[in-house]
């Protein structure tokens, strides 16, 4: 009884710093387990939690600071154990064993498999290289925040190396044998592969447009980061062989680790809430900003090239600014061009039809739209002021030409057949609409050099355009009566163009009145012709008292020119050609118009034209000696004389 009383009051002693001293030997011990032997009155050793390490040559230590478990703070809380992972073989096995080996295997391919996760998520050609969508709809955008919130509070590499890092000691670890570097290299290593499947969590979220790819893709990745556990117990059950389940149930495993003093694991506590809360921080930062993004159409193509088919409604109406109503002939080619984005609608892009003569917004001229209509649930082709009726009651969207239901939130993403109206709906309708920008030389044709800002630079090569797609134009060209056709210039040495094309003035006549025979009664001496293309054609066009029109009063009609606002199908067309897309008007069949009427097609009775050999080339503008000759002439922002300007009314 006396040994049980001076061991009694020795413990009592101790309870302050929870040691018990005696030649040199530290002997840590819960609270718990001294009260139990105190109270109790067991003596036996098996009962109490005691590890053992040497003291400093038994010199007196410094005086330990309280420890939470003198109040009772503690004791539901389990004693520290390593994880049951094959990470933790990485410190507890030497380097050159069969488990290590394993072990080092398996952590390699976890991150193999992230890392092949990340490459397939990224695009690393493009401006667009996260394949961001260009907008989700709502509830993929909660689901989105939901999953975030998921994963970062789910993820279980971060918080496991954290809480082995703020808990168990050097002193520990080396007591049982362990290399405390190699126990932090291991630490690492969770550390890296918790916030690799973080970012990669944040892409496939980031990059989804369904609720349920969302969930797919974190299942699939939380699979990759419970490997190591997988692989773990295949091992301890004696799986994987002998060597590697003697390693997985080691003493190592079995042993509980002491913590360290609590005010050091206090301050790595709120280091680690504060690490949670900047991990929600940035990815929901990044969620927000990408939203905030898509919701201003930066995802979206900013500037496209429309291109219609040669359909046409022979009786659109049309409601002018004024109030008034007439009926005229659309031919939706006329609406080709550039279309460029002007705002956001129903969270997808607004595009605006853009000038024919130059990509810039009209003045005067209201162009069309290309714009997603929540009604229809279909992107549509509208103009404000053409209508399918002539009364003022109109649908809330006025289609012209209607998508298949979709919601996509790209126009480059919508396929299938397109509606047009034509009076009634006719189906199969073209409607083509690419993007003006390139990500590659070969968006360029292999013609030019994709730039920095997605633009493609034509340079010297034999090809201009959006995509260096048109060949050089001919600037002189002659047909089958001795006519020839020269290009016209503006007073900055450059040509006047109008969708793309360059404009050509009949320079002289020869034998071509014989195919205008039935329109030379309309003619004067102050009249012109030009050949115009118009969206998919070349319209020859008389333009009445021309000639007196000075360069400016040209250049400000060539600006605001559209092949429908300015009737270019009408009275004044002489002749018209095959759809062609080339550059210059050679190469394709035209046809003199004759009469018009209800009894005949949009444009008339159509006389062939053409015979051997056709238009031909005179001359291929040459632009790099062009520009040369205006330098050397002083020519800067002055008519030029290489030819004196014809002038066209538009």
């Amino acid at each position: 009884m006396s040994d049980k009383r001076a061991l009694s009051e020795v413990f009592s002693q101790s309870l302050g710093t929870g040691e018990l001293r005696h030649s040199g030997v530290v002997l840590h011990r819960s609270n718990r387990a001294a009260l139990a032997v105190v109270n109790n009155g067991n003596n036996d050793a098996s009962h109490t939690d005691v590890s053992i390490t040497v003291a400093d040559g038994g010199s007196e230590p410094k005086k330990q600071a309280l420890d939470k478990s003198c109040n009772g703070d503690d004791k539901y809380q389990e004693m520290i154990k390593l994880p049951q992972s094959t990470h933790s073989l990485l410190f507890t096995e030497n380097v050159l064993s069969a488990p290590f080996a394993f072990a080092f295997s398996v952590l390699s391919v976890s991150i193999g498999c992230l890392v092949l996760a990340f490459y397939d998520n990224l695009n690393m050609e493009g401006p667009n290289s996260l394949n961001i969508p260009a907008n989700v709809p709502p509830e993929v955008r909660a689901a989105q925040y939901l999953s975030i919130l998921i994963a970062v509070t789910m993820e279980e590499e971060i918080p496991t190396a954290t809480r082995l890092l703020r808990m168990i000691p050097k002193s520990s670890v080396e007591a049982m044998g362990i290399s405390y570097g190699k126990f932090l290299i291991s630490a690492a290593c969770r550390l890296a592969i918790g916030y690799f499947f973080l970012i990669n969590v944040f892409l496939v979220i980031a990059q989804s447009d369904r609720v349920l790819d969302i969930f797919y893709d974190m299942l699939a990745l939380n699979f990759v980061s419970m490997i190591d556990d997988i692989a773990f117990q295949l091992a301890k059950y004696d799986v994987m062989g002998k060597r590697l389940r003697i390693a997985a149930t080691a003493k190592y495993f079995r042993a509980e680790f002491e913590r360290k003093p609590y005010l050091f694991r206090k301050k790595m506590t709120i280091f680690v809430k504060l690490l949670y809360a900047f991990n929600l921080l940035v990815f929901f930062g990044g969620m927000i900003y990408i939203s905030v993004l898509q919701g201003q159409g930066t995802f979206q193509c900013n500037s496209i090239q429309v291109t219609f088919g040669e359909d046409i409604w022979e009786n659109a109406w049309v409601h002018t600014p004024d109030g008034q109503v007439k009926s005229q002939i659309l031919i939706y080619s006329f609406f080709n061009g550039v279309y460029e984005q002007t705002g956001v609608y129903a969270g997808r892009p607004v595009y605006k039809e853009l000038r024919k003569s130059e990509a810039s917004h009209f003045d005067t001229q209201s162009g069309a739209e290309i714009k997603y209509c929540p009604e229809e649930k279909a992107w549509v082709f509208t103009h404000e002021y053409i209508k399918k009726t002539n009364t003022s009651l109109q649908s809330s969207c006025p289609w012209l030409l209607r998508s298949p239901d979709t919601l996509s939130y790209d126009l480059m993403d919508v396929t299938g057949e397109w509606q047009i109206w034509v009076g009634v709906i006719n189906h199969n309708a073209k409607m083509d609409a690419t993007c003006n920008g390139c990500e590659t030389d070969t968006d360029c044709n292999l013609n030019g050099v994709c730039t920095i800002d997605q633009r493609c630079d034509c340079g010297d090569s034999q090809y201009y355009g959006l995509h260096c797609e048109l060949e050089r134009p001919c600037s002189r060209i002659r047909g089958n009566y001795n006519d020839t056709w020269s290009m016209l210039f503006n007073r900055q040495c450059g040509y006047l163009q109008e969708y793309g094309r360059p404009v050509y003035s009949l320079e002289n006549i020869g034998d071509a009145q014989k195919i205008i025979k039935h329109k030379m009664k309309y003619l004067n001496d102050d009249d012109i012709f030009n050949l115009i293309y118009q969206g998919s054609r070349w319209f020859a066009v008389r333009l009445p008292g021309g000639k007196h029109l000075e360069i400016e009063d040209i250049e400000h009609k060539s600006r605001e020119f559209h092949a429908f606002w300015e009737d270019m199908h009408g009275s004044d067309v002489i002749a018209v050609s095959d759809p062609v897309s080339r550059s210059y008007p050679v190469g394709v069949d035209f046809y003199s118009i004759g009469e018009t009427g209800d009894q005949f097609g949009p444009f008339g009775v159509l006389y062939p034209l053409q015979e051997p050999p056709g238009y031909v080339c005179l001359l291929i503008h040459d632009f790099a000696l062009l520009n040369l000759y205006a330098n050397l002439n002083g020519m800067h922002g002055a008519p030029i004389s290489i030819r004196k300007p014809r002038c066209f009314s538009l």
